[in-house]
C-alpha cells in the first residue's frame, strides 16, 4: 500500500445492530441489519479516503439501510454501552442500536481511527448517567483538540490564548492527553523560554505575567515528562526565569535564577563521575527540589506535590544504587587515607557523604540499611576517624556526628559490627596506626569490644567547643547506650514468646543460659545476648572512666565546664534509670560522683548545673534503692541542695520550683510508704526523717505550701491520713474491706534477684509502684512480698 494513509485503516468485521432514526420526536426504526466501518476509496477529499458507516439489511443484503458519511464536526454519542448517536451534517439525527457491546466498541474504535487521521474535526464522546440516576457526565473520547501557539514570536494575545487553551484542557483526560503529547513532541517549553527571553528584554510586563501563569498551568498537568523537561539544563534558567514573574506580585521579582547560576547550576565533583546519565540525574534532582521547596512552594497543589516528590525520591534511589554498584566509594573514602588530598577536598567530601546519608532517609528501609553497610563496610569508618580526630572545622565535625546518628539510630550497632568484621580480617600489624593517640586508644581497648565509637564520641564531648557538636554527641551516646536501642538492632533478641526485650547483665554466657534456660529454641539468642553484655561491660571498664573522668576528678574543671558538666550527669542520671542495676551502681559508687554531686550544688557553679544536678538526684531517689539513698545522705549530698532552697526561697522562679517539686516528690513516697507497710526503714521515710532532723529549720520557712508540713508531720508520727476512718474506725474492719478488694495474690511471686533481670519487668514494677493505690494495702500481703 506504499504508505498511503489508508494503509493503517481497515473497514470493521460486519456487527448486528437496529437504526433509528428521529421523526416528529419519536425515533422511528428503519429495520435490522449488519453495520461495519467503510472506507469508500472512490470518494477523495483534498487527496484523503472518505469513510462511512454503512447498514445493509439482513434479510436483503444489497438493500442498504443507512450510509453516512464521517465528515464535518459531527459529535458522536456513545451512550451506555450498546448505543451510538449522532446529527449529521442534514440535520438527521440518527441512532445505532447494538445486538453487543463488542459490536459498539468496534464501530467506537473505526471512528477513533478516523478522527485521527481523516477527519480531525468529528468527536466521540461517551455519555453516562449519574451513580444516583440525576443528570449525566460527558467524556471525550476521540475530537478535535485547541492546542497552543507553538510560534517562536507571541504577543499578549496569543499567549493569553494559550492560557486560556491551557487550562481548558485540563478539564477532560483526553485533551491533557493531546496537551501532553504536543508540549514534549513540539518541545514546547523551549518555545516559552524562547519567548520569555526577547519579552524580558523588551521589557514586556504582561507578557511575563502570562508566561509564568503559563508555566503555572502545566505543573497542574502533573505529568513527570513535562517536570523533567522543564529542569533540563536547556530550560531550567528559562523556567526559573519566568517563576521569577507572579500576578500576585506584579511589581515584585524574584532571584531564582541568580542562586542557580551561583550555586545550582553546576556540582562539585569530589571524585570525578564516569557516568553522564547519573549526573544528569543529580543535577534534575536538585533543581526539582528546588523548585518544590523554593520557587512553587506557594501554588502547588497535594496531587503535583506529591508527584514532584515521588519524582526526586526516585532520582535519589538511582543515586545510592549508583553509589552502591560503582567504584565511586572506594574512590571517595581512599581521600581520607592520602596525606597528599587537599584538606578541603576532604572536606568537601564529608559534605557530599552527608548529603548522600540525608537521601538514603527516604528510601525503603531494607535498601537503607543496605546503602549504610556498604559505607561502613567501603571505608566510613576513616571518614569518621579523620572528623574527630584531625578535622578542625566544627561545622564538618557535626555533619559527621549527625551521619553518625543518622545510622546508629537505624541501626544502633550496624556502625562497630561490620567495622569490626572488617577489622578482624585484617592482618594484626594493621592495628599501628600513626593517626593519632585516639586511635591507639580504641585498637588498644580490642576492636571485638564494640566501644571504639563510643571513646571517639567521649573524646569529642569532652574536648570539643562546639556547643552544637555537644548536643549531637549526648543524642549519639544515649542511643549507643540505650538497651531496648541494642536490643533492637537484631530481631533475634526478641524473645519469641511475647516479644519483649530482655537484658539481665549475667556475668557470662554460661549464668545467662542457666537464667534463661538452656532449651531455648533461639541458639543464634543464646550466642548474640552475651556480646551484648560485654558491651556494656566495656563500657563501664573502658569508657565510663574516660568519659565521666571531669565529674571524677572536679580538681581540672575550668569556667567552660558547667555545660559539659551538664551533659554528664544528664548521662549519670540515664545509666542508671536505663542500665542494670548491679553494674551501673558498682561503677558511679566507686568513683564517687555521688559526693562530687554535693560540690556541683554550690554557688559557685551555674543554676543550670546546679537544677540539673537536683533533677538527677531525683532520678536516682525514683529508684527506691537503698544504697543509693544511703550514700546520698552520708555524702552530704543534701547540705548544699537545702543551700540552694535557701537562695532562693521566697523567690516565684525556676529554682524554686525544681526544689519544690523534688520535697513533694520526697513527701508523697514517705506517704505512700507509711500506707502501705508503716514500714520505718523505707528509703524515703529514712530521708523524709533525715531532711527534717538536720534540716528542719530551713524546711519550715517554707510555709506556702503544704507539701513540707506534711514532711514536718509524717517525721513526728502524725500527718498520715487515716482510712480507717472511712470504714467504721476499727483497723477490723479496715482489714475486712481492703480484703475484699485485693486480689488473691501468690506468695511466691516475687523473686528479688530474678526481679533485676529484665528490662520489661523492671519498668512494669517502676510503672506500677509510681501509681498511688486507691486505698492502703494490706500490711501482711506485702509483708508475704517481703
Amino acid at each position: 500500500m506504499n504508505g498511503n494513509p489508508r494503509d493503517e485503516l481497515q473497514e470493521t468485521e460486519p456487527k448486528r445492530v437496529k437504526v433509528y432514526v428521529l421523526e416528529d420526536n419519536e425515533w422511528r426504526d428503519t429495520g435490522t441489519g449488519f453495520c461495519v466501518g467503510h472506507l469508500d476509496g472512490a470518494c477523495v477529499k483534498n487527496g484523503e479516503n472518505g469513510a462511512f458507516l454503512v447498514v445493509t439489511d439482513e434479510e436483503l443484503p444489497d438493500n442498504v439501510l443507512l450510509k453516512s458519511k464521517l465528515e464535518g464536526n459531527i459529535e458522536y454519542q456513545r451512550q451506555e454501552e450498546t448505543l451510538i448517536v449522532w446529527k449529521d451534517l442534514t440535520c438527521r439525527d440518527i441512532a445505532l442500536s447494538f445486538e453487543e457491546s463488542t459490536g459498539c466498541d468496534a464501530l467506537c474504535d473505526f471512528i477513533v481511527k478516523i478522527q485521527k487521521s481523516v477527519e480531525m474535526n468529528i468527536s466521540l464522546v461517551a455519555v453516562r448517567s449519574n451513580d444516583d440516576g440525576m443528570g449525566s457526565v460527558h467524556e471525550i473520547i476521540t475530537g478535535p483538540v485547541n492546542l497552543p501557539s507553538n510560534d517562536k514570536d507571541q504577543d499578549d494575545k496569543t499567549l493569553l490564548e494559550a492560557l486560556r487553551i491551557l487550562n481548558e484542557n485540563t478539564a477532560f483526560e483526553f485533551l491533557r492527553k493531546e496537551t501532553v503529547e504536543f508540549v514534549l513532541a513540539v518541545g514546547y517549553v523551549s518555545t516559552l523560554v524562547h519567548v520569555f527571553q526577547k519579552a524580558e528584554q523588551n521589557h514586556k510586563h504582561r507578557s511575563l505575567i502570562l508566561l509564568s501563569s503559563i508555566v503555572k498551568t502545566l505543573f497542574l498537568y502533573n505529568q513527570r515528562q513535562i517536570l523533567e523537561e522543564m529542569v533540563t539544563s536547556e530550560n531550567i534558567i528559562g523556567v526559573a526565569g519566568i517563576l521569577e514573574y507572579d500576578l500576585e506580585y506584579p511589581d515584585r521579582k524574584a532571584n531564582h535564577r541568580e542562586y542557580l547560576q551561583r550555586s545550582g547550576f553546576h556540582f562539585k565533583e569530589v571524585v570525578p563521575l564516569k557516568s553522564e546519565e547519573m549526573k544528569n540525574i543529580i543535577k534534575k534532582a536538585f533543581r526539582l527540589q528546588f523548585l518544590k521547596d523554593v520557587v512553587l512552594v506557594r501554588f502547588l497543589d497535594d496531587h503535583t506535590f506529591n508527584l514532584i516528590s515521588d519524582v526526586i525520591l526516585d532520582f535519589q534511589a538511582c543515586i545510592i544504587d549508583f553509589i552502591q554498584r560503582d567504584s565511586f566509594l572506594t574512590r571517595l573514602f581512599a581521600l581520607y587515607t592520602d596525606t597528599s588530598v587537599p584538606l578541603e577536598s576532604k572536606r568537601d567530601g564529608i559534605r557530599m557523604l552527608h548529603q548522600c546519608v540525608q537521601i538514603a532517609q527516604n528510601i525503603d528501609s531494607l535498601d537503607k540499611s543496605k546503602f549504610f553497610r556498604t559505607l561502613v563496610r567501603s571505608g566510613f569508618f576513616d571518614v569518621i576517624e579523620y572528623a574527630f580526630n584531625v578535622e578542625t572545622d566544627s561545622g564538618v565535625r557535626i555533619l559527621a556526628t549527625d551521619m553518625v546518628i543518622t545510622i546508629i539510630e537505624h541501626d544502633v550497632f550496624l556502625i562497630n559490627s561490620v567495622n569490626n568484621e572488617c577489622a578482624n580480617n585484617r592482618d594484626a600489624g594493621s592495628d599501628q596506626n600513626p593517626s593519632g593517640q585516639m586511635v591507639s586508644l580504641e585498637r588498644a581497648t580490642s576492636v571485638s569490644s564494640d566501644v571504639s565509637l563510643l571513646m571517639i564520641l567521649s573524646k569529642i564531648l569532652l574536648t570539643d567547643k562546639s556547643l552544637g557538636l555537644k548536643e549531637q554527641v549526648v543524642q549519639a551516646l544515649n542511643t549507643l547506650l540505650h538497651p531496648e536501642g541494642c536490643m533492637e538492632g537484631n530481631t533475634a533478641y526478641q524473645d519469641e514468646q511475647n516479644g519483649d526485650l530482655v537484658l539481665g547483665f549475667c556475668n557470662d554466657a554460661k549464668e545467662f543460659k542457666e537464667h534463661f534456660g538452656a532449651n531455648n529454641s533461639q541458639d543464634q539468642t543464646l550466642q548474640d545476648i552475651p556480646q551484648i553484655l560485654d558491651y556494656f561491660t566495656k563500657f563501664y571498664e573502658v569508657v565510663a572512666p574516660f568519659l565521666f573522668k571531669p565529674l571524677m576528678d572536679l580538681t581540672v574543671l575550668n569556667e567552660t565546664s558547667d555545660v559539659l558538666l551538664q551533659h554528664l550527669i544528664k548521662l549519670i542520671a540515664f545509666i542508671t534509670t536505663e542500665h542494670d542495676r548491679v553494674i551501673s551502681q558498682k561503677f558511679i559508687l566507686s568513683s564517687q560522683i555521688l559526693s562530687n554531686l554535693a560540690t556541683l550544688l554550690r554557688p559557685t557553679h551555674t543554676l543550670q548545673l546546679r537544677l540539673t544536678v537536683v533533677r538527677c538526684i531525683k532520678s536516682i531517689l525514683l529508684l527506691d534503692d537503698e544504697i543509693y539513698q544511703q550514700e546520698l545522705m552520708a555524702q552530704g549530698v543534701y547540705r548544699p541542695l537545702m543551700g540552694l532552697l535557701e537562695e532562693n526561697i521566697n523567690e516565684d522562679n525556676l529554682a524554686n520550683s525544681c526544689l519544690l517539686d523534688f520535697f513533694h516528690l520526697v513527701s508523697t513516697h514517705c506517704s505512700r510508704a507509711l500506707e502501705m507497710d508503716r514500714n520505718e526503714k523505707s528509703g524515703f521515710v529514712l530521708l523524709n526523717r533525715h531532711l527534717v532532723d538536720h534540716y528542719e529549720s530551713i524546711l519550715q520557712q517554707v510555709n506556702y505550701v503544704p507539701t513540707i508540713s506534711n514532711m514536718i508531720n509524717m517525721r513526728n508520727g502524725g500527718g498520715v491520713v487515716v482510712f480507717g476512718d472511712m470504714c467504721g474506725g476499727s483497723e477490723e474492719a479496715l482489714d475486712g474491706k481492703i480484703s475484699s478488694l485485693l486480689p488473691h495474690v501468690d506468695p511466691g511471686f516475687n523473686d528479688d534477684n530474678d526481679s533485676e533481670k529484665s528490662v520489661t519487668f523492671k519498668r512494669a514494677m517502676d510503672k506500677l509502684s509510681a501509681v498511688p493505690p486507691p486505698i492502703s494495702i494490706k500490711e501482711d500481703v506485702l509483708k508475704e512480698e517481703g
